[in-house]
């Protein structure tokens, strides 16, 4: 039996600091279905699934269902105090055909089908067990304390942004792991990462209803 690329897309219903978050309109889209069309032309992902508690969720990718599966998390996984974690055990736990799994996040919608393919590329190509998306920052970080120490830069020597090394920032959209060291780390990180670098635009993830109104600007046609 082939061991299949999968691709995983974790929703659930009764979001909290924005309603029904994962079927806000985008570009005059629900997200789910915005997300869903900009990666399914992936010339390396074999199959397509969308883990959620609520059929009606699904629904909202109208005639996409001929290419994404639905997988019914369990309540258990559903909860806002779940990690995803929970939901991608209860995933691989029901697939015997899967080798490796691309878990995307819809909350960062910049996401497409070429970013997919470059990543699961350079994961292979360079062995890593464990890969996850990055944006490029140039940013001065501090420690929020009493008395603040810069984290990144020496204050007394002012580096120009321009001379300044950049850093990456974690921006929540994919990740890619195999299956196997998902059951022995528990975790989706870990072992040899790497990083795939992605636009600043996807700095931004819907966490909050400024953030949706941001992206939504940025990707307005």
């Amino acid at each position: 039996m082939k061991k299949k690329i999968a691709c995983l897309i974790p929703v659930r219903s009764n979001s909290k600091r924005i309603r029904n978050k994962n079927i806000k309109k985008i570009n005059n889209e629900p997200l789910i279905k915005y997300v869903c069309k900009n990666i399914f032309k992936s010339k390396l992902i074999d199959d397509y699934y969308i883990a959620s508690d609520d059929y009606k969720i699904y629904n909202k990718i109208g005639n996409l269902k001929k290419k994404f599966n639905f997988f019914k998390r369990s309540q258990k996984s559903a909860l806002d105090i779940s990690s995803t974690e929970i939901v991608i055990k209860e995933f691989l736990k029901s697939k015997n055909d899967i080798n490796i799994l691309i878990l995307v996040q819809i909350t960062n919608p910049f996401i497409n089908s070429k970013h997919i393919d470059a990543a699961i590329k350079k994961f292979k190509k360079n062995n890593f067990s464990s890969l996850l998306s990055v944006v490029a920052s140039k940013n001065f970080l501090w420690e929020n304390k009493k008395f603040s120490k810069p984290i990144n830069y020496d204050h007394k020597k002012r580096p120009r942004t321009q001379n300044f090394k950049n850093y990456y920032v974690e921006n929540g959209s994919f990740y890619i792991f195999y299956k196997k060291n998902f059951f022995k780390h528990n975790n989706r990180l870990h072992g040899k990462i790497g990083t795939y670098e992605m636009p600043i635009e996807s700095y931004f993830e819907i966490d909050n209803k400024f953030e949706l109104s941001i992206i939504r600007k940025i990707l307005k046609k």
